[in-house]
């Protein structure tokens, strides 16, 4: 069985506002909740692309704490 990525040191996020809700910021972790089946999320680090897929179910939340994100299950490819 392949590895799931989930927890993930970045420099940079990129969400794009059409895609997600949020942030709603808790203490110290912000999170986010997807608005359709395709939204898109694009994380770096180093310079160098480590994630760049879609969500593709509506309502899923990713958590950033710092410097980590926290992934849910169901990360799909780039559409």
């Amino acid at each position: 069985m392949a590895e799931k990525l989930r927890i993930v040191a970045f420099d940079t996020v990129q969400i794009e506002d059409k895609d997600w809700d949020g942030p709603q910021q808790n203490e110290d972790v912000m999170t986010y909740k997807s608005k359709n089946p395709t939204a898109s999320i694009k994380i770096t680090r180093g310079g160098t692309t480590v994630l760049d897929a879609d969500f593709p179910k509506a309502g899923t939340q990713i958590k950033i704490v710092g410097n980590v994100v926290h992934l849910p299950e169901g990360l799909g490819p780039e559409v």
